[in-house]
């Protein structure tokens, strides 16, 4: 066992020999530190002396132990709690432990040697209690009053101290905090406690989440739930996670998008429809790409893809605002340059053709499949499919010139427009080799997927068979032919668009950070090997 751990695991039966429970059941705590510290910035506070002869215990707060350090009969410790840190002071002779018995001692139950004999210079009890058991790491309370010291830091003179958790590891190192990239995303919670500005992303992200919703509450949808387990994957081009139902004695996968049930629903007179939610491709993993991940899907009924356009420029300026306070932000590009980008003015627009011609000197409608193999082939992009038993279709190869050659430019907020028929098998064909759709790209990424909804049932039933030819062709990510979205709108659709936004790819971008797994609370990661005793091999 490890020696810190023993140690602390003494420390706990020293406790109980005190009367002190090492493990509370709870804490009313009455305010937080940074309410706190608000509260009081202009305020007057009672003076050191003050609070010594008239204690008010106005003042209750919960928190984490993350420094401590001696000063004679004056002791200092730092709490953290869920929005920041404060100063307490503890005073000998002033702060009490509360339920310590002050009983001459407790004593070792196997060898009746006293476990916490007279110290000298002094110390009681109490003050032996919260220099000697309290830990870096302990959760305690604290009952006094707020002053500031001669420095002018708002401090907290503890009256009374009741102990709440023993943590029987130590924290990372107090002044350096949790540096290796690994570990953060492996112990996410010693990552929050000791560097403020993953916290502070983190709870940024639950801000974003929660004025995404209420940006679709204003507007009158009703937020539904789908499943994550299906017979087959359907609404996006990607490889799936395989699973066997025990109960059920059936094969299913885990879901690749949100949106076939939700157009479903639609269909069902849930004419505006939203869903926040997990997603799952068993594809390849990089700094922008995660096998699980977080997507926003909405479907709106009789309305088109211009007022989808509107309503996402509405959406991001809406959402920034009220999150950040501000819709300027510095985002990140593929490069890892930086872009100062101005959320509320107008957004770009282009069409994917006339990026392709202007950044490939390529017209899609027009070039042949060997110059198109050529072109390819010149700007280092593999023609072959990547499970390599067959050639990438003729649309693929299209977007992925144009992701080498337009996208990386596309910095300020732009919606591309018209991109391959065959790309976009769920979006309404434009006659033109064109789906009626959108994505919006920002410094390179992209960010939201929509569309104009495909509804005719006989039209999507041939596309659906061009992807069931193009996977029998070797594309593993083309699409199944799914009978029973079929039946669905047969049973018919209203007009409707819709899209589809990565919330994860959303929070990174905003919060300038280049790895989505620093924007993903607890991201997947390949499990560790552990010894016989505990120590990862």
């Amino acid at each position: 066992m490890d020696p810190l751990v023993q140690e602390r695991l003494q420390k706990i039966e020293e406790m109980r020999q005190l009367g002190i429970e090492p493990y509370a059941k709870k804490f009313s705590e009455n305010t937080d530190s940074a309410l706190l510290q608000s509260e009081t910035e202009e305020q007057e506070l009672p003076d050191w002396e003050a609070i010594q002869a008239a204690p008010q215990d106005a003042v209750q707060i919960a928190g984490r132990l993350v420094t401590f350090r001696e000063h004679g009969r004056i002791s200092f410790g730092t709490l953290q709690d869920n929005t920041g840190r404060i100063q307490i002071c503890f005073l000998r002779g002033f702060t009490k432990v509360s339920g310590l018995k002050e009983s001459g001692g407790a004593t070792d139950v196997n060898s009746k040697t006293p476990l916490n004999p007279p110290i000298s210079g002094g110390q009681n009890e109490h003050e032996r209690f919260w220099k000697k058991l309290l830990d870096l790491g302990d959760y305690f309370g604290v009952v006094g009053d707020a002053f500031r010291t001669k420095h002018g830091e708002l401090t907290i003179l503890a009256h009374e101290i009741h102990f709440l958790s023993k943590a029987l590891r130590p924290l990372p190192e107090k002044w350096h905090g949790l540096i290796d990239r690994e570990t953060r995303y492996r112990q996410r919670n010693l990552d929050l406690i000791s560097n403020a500005e993953t916290r502070e992303r983190f709870l940024f992200r639950s801000k974003l989440v929660r004025e995404i919703r209420k940006f679709f509450y204003d507007k009158d949808f009703h937020e539904i739930e789908t499943r994550v387990l299906q017979a087959q994957a359907g609404g996006a081009m990607a490889k799936v996670f395989e699973t066997h139902h025990n109960a059920l004695d059936h094969d299913f996968v885990l879901r690749i998008a949100l949106e076939l049930e939700l157009k479903i629903a639609c269909s069902g007179c849930f004419d505006r429809v939203f869903e926040i939610g997990k997603c799952f491709r068993n594809e390849g993993s990089d700094p922008s790409h995660l096998q699980e991940f977080s997507m926003l899907e909405w479907y709106a009924a009789y309305s088109d893809l211009e007022t989808n356009k509107i309503w996402t420029e509405e959406l991001l300026r809406t959402i920034l605002q009220n999150a950040l306070g501000t819709t300027r932000v510095t985002v990140l590009g593929k490069d890892e340059s930086e872009h100062k980008i101005d959320f509320a003015k107008p957004f770009a627009v282009a069409r994917f053709p006339d990026l392709l011609k202007e950044h490939a000197g390529i017209d899609m409608f027009s070039i042949s499949d060997s110059d198109l193999s050529s072109a390819a082939q010149k700007l280092g992009i593999d023609s072959k499919s990547e499970s390599g038993a067959g050639a990438k279709s003729r649309a693929t190869l299209l977007d992925d010139i144009y992701k080498k050659t337009a996208r990386p430019l596309l910095i300020s907020p732009t919606f591309v427009f018209d991109y391959p028929e065959q790309l976009k098998p769920l979006a309404r064909p434009k006659g033109d080799g064109t789906a009626e759709c959108f994505q919006l790209l920002i410094a390179g990424w992209e960010v939201v997927n929509s569309y104009g909804e495909l509804i005719d049932p006989t039209v999507q039933r041939q596309l659906f068979e061009q992807q069931m030819a193009a996977k029998a062709a070797g594309d593993e990510e083309a699409m199944n032919l799914d009978e029973d979205f079929l039946r669905a709108m047969e049973h018919g659709f209203p007009p409707m668009t819709g899209s589809g936004i990565g919330i994860d790819r959303l929070v990174a971008l905003v919060t300038n950070q280049q790895n989505l797994r620093d924007v993903v609370l607890f991201p997947t990661m390949k499990p560790e090997h552990h010894t016989e005793n505990g120590k990862e091999e």
